[in-house]
């Protein structure tokens, strides 16, 4: 009948079900006889809207008791149309779990098993944490670091500036005291004094722990040492250990043959001809011509003089000699002396059982130094040994700390020997090629000549000057200028005169200010030569934040513009840092901002820019 049939939206009109409706009521323990009585109403056809106010009470109720009962199973009602027939299936379906009551949560914490389960993940949970902390700092403390540079010595930051007191406005060590100041204000921390020992006037050393009486007393070789350390400044001595004077009290107790001193010299027997006349041991040959042997009629043999005859060769096959020098060595440190720079080194020692020099090819006169191939009496591999315990010796007093170098070129033959077990000479040189420089040197034989140097050691002593004659002997003063400006930026120690660091003094201490930045101390070096006639190289470093420098030497007579964008890393523009005086551009006023494609650069100048390097 109608008053019978459900008002159901899901039904359509021709009696076909569109969908089920499913009706889902909770179940109530405590009064089964609400359910049924409900499902009753519900067969019998009651409308929606009977007894509407007692089935949302009952709902509501229903609703707020399954927040706090866990009642599993619930009573499901679905509604099915079926031939214009509404059809009623009630089934008992279990609902989902909605978890504990408190009541039975708190039988579960106070249970013996769940309280041991919660400490024993307590614990582990702690240990666990412990222990990745301790791993942690394990890794940070264990792990390979990244290698720190190591620190610069004060003989690679400061150029080292070579000094004869005689060369000084009072020509002694006192006078020397105000040029330090000066040479301060340049940067300059390292002053390598030479000549300053006893010598006989006709050459060779008379004393080798006293000093020329013309320049002082060993007072005042303290009070300057003493000056010196006030201001951070070092001060290096310049022996030749190589020979004596004939006037040495150890050569004169040698001709007398008086022990220990019969040996400190080399000496041999002559050789008797036919017509009993004295002829040398060998065919040796002094560096200036001629026999390097000498006969002493009072000892009746002769010594052995590899430069002049007045300076006869000490006998370091005796190693009671190399003690002895050894000793001197340290006489000269308690003094306060920082370190040395020896001279003559490659002619130590010499072949103890006398062989003849075998005939070079280069056509030379006899009795020319060049005439032999000088493999008893030059650059022996038993000078390294003697060496080794010089340089000990001057460690060991100095905390090492000290500083020992050579004066000579090395080869980089000979390098490898003196560096094969570890670093035998601290400041290694072999550039010869600025030695015999005049002002048309090129910018080729800089590049090859710097190339090659840098190649056999990392970082040498540049030395501009020589033992001849001094760079302003060779060239006018602004190329002078020039020159030792460009060296100041590359790897390693220039070694100067005090006049290679005053004439362009505002540049000069620019520029030795520059080499305690990091970008000299730790960057790389790139050379290369542009135009045909303008030698350039660059000093960089990686890590960001430091500037690169950019050092150019233009060796032609005519001016230039430079591209220099075509070096790596190079930016756009580049700023000038300074110059050599003779460096100018098309106005009066030196731009200091310069597009790194168009740099003017004059003949013979040098001029230093910085870039920001690009990444």
């Amino acid at each position: 009948m109608e008053s019978g049939r459900l008002n159901l939206d899901s039904v359509e009109t021709n009696g076909i079900a569109k969908e089920t409706v499913v009706a889902t009521y909770k179940a109530l323990p405590d009064d089964d006889t609400v359910a049924q009585e409900k499902v009753q109403n519900t067969a019998m056809g009651k409308q929606n809207n009977e007894n509407e106010i007692d089935d949302g009470v009952h709902e509501k109720m229903l609703k707020d008791e399954s927040k706090n009962s866990p009642t599993k199973e619930t009573t499901e009602v679905k509604y099915i149309s079926e031939n214009g027939d509404t059809k009623i299936d009630i089934e008992t379906v279990k609902q989902a779990f909605c978890g504990m009551g408190k009541e039975e949560l708190m039988k579960f914490a106070n249970d013996p098993f769940w309280i041991r389960l919660r400490w024993f993940l307590f614990i582990a949970f702690w240990l666990l944490w412990i222990a990745m902390l301790v791993g942690a700092i394990a890794i940070v403390v264990i792990a390979p670091k990244c290698t720190a540079p190591e620190p610069k010595e004060w003989w690679e930051i400061s150029p080292i500036i070579q000094l004869d007191p005689a060369e000084t406005n009072n020509h002694n060590l006192k006078s020397i005291e105000s040029l330090l100041d000066i040479l301060k204000e340049q940067n300059i921390n390292a002053i390598s004094l030479s000549s300053i020992v006893k010598e006989n006037p006709m050459g060779g050393t008379e004393d080798f722990k006293n000093i020329k009486s013309e320049l002082g007393t060993i007072s005042d070789l303290e009070s300057l040492i003493k000056y010196a350390e006030g201001k951070d400044q070092h001060i290096i001595l310049e022996l030749d250990p190589s020979h004596t004077s004939t006037e040495h009290p150890w050569f004169k107790r040698s001709i007398e043959k008086e022990e220990p001193f019969t040996s400190y010299y080399v000496w041999a027997d002559a050789k008797i001809t036919s017509d009993g006349k004295h002829n040398p041991p060998n065919n040796w040959l002094s560096v200036y011509g001629g026999s390097a042997w000498e006969w002493n009629e009072q000892r009746g043999q002769y010594y052995l003089h590899q430069f002049n005859y007045t300076q006869p060769e000490l006998n370091y096959n005796n190693p009671t000699v190399v003690t002895e020098f050894a000793d001197i060595l340290s006489h000269w440190i308690k003094l306060g002396i920082s370190g040395f720079r020896l001279a003559n080194t490659q002619y130590l020692t010499e072949d103890p059982d006398l062989h003849d020099e075998f005939r070079s090819t280069i056509p030379t006169e006899a009795d020319d130094y060049d005439s032999l191939v000088h493999a008893y009496t030059r650059d022996r591999p038993e000078n390294v040994g003697i060496l080794s315990k010089w340089k000990e010796r001057v460690y060991n007093e100095t905390e090492n700390k000290g500083f020992f170098a050579l004066q000579d070129d090395i080869g980089t033959d000979i390098l490898q020997v003196y560096n094969e077990k570890k670093r035998l000479i601290d400041l290694p040189q072999n550039s010869q090629f600025f030695t015999i420089a005049d002002s048309s040197i090129n910018a080729t034989t800089l590049h090859r000549g710097i190339y090659h140097c840098l190649n056999s050691t990392p970082w040498p002593a540049w030395d501009v000057n020589g033992k001849k004659h001094s760079l302003r002997e060779r060239m006018p003063a602004d190329i002078a200028d020039s020159l030792v400006l460009m060296t100041l930026l590359l790897p390693g120690t220039p070694v100067l005169k005090v006049n290679d660091t005053l004439s362009a003094k505002d540049a000069f201490a620019t520029l030795s200010k520059t080499r305690q930045s990091l970008t000299f101390l730790y960057g790389e070096t790139m050379l290369k030569t542009i135009n045909g006639s303008v030698f350039a190289y660059t000093r960089r470093r990686l890590k960001s934040g430091n500037p690169g420098y950019l050092v150019a030497y233009q060796s032609s007579e005519e001016p230039t513009v430079v591209d220099f964008s075509v070096m790596p890393q190079i930016s756009d523009e580049v700023s000038v840092v300074t110059h050599s005086p003779n460096y100018v551009q098309d106005g009066n006023m030196i731009r200091t901002k310069l597009p790194s494609n168009k740099v003017p650069i004059s003949s013979k100048s040098t001029v230093v820019l910085t870039f920001v390097p690009k990444s």
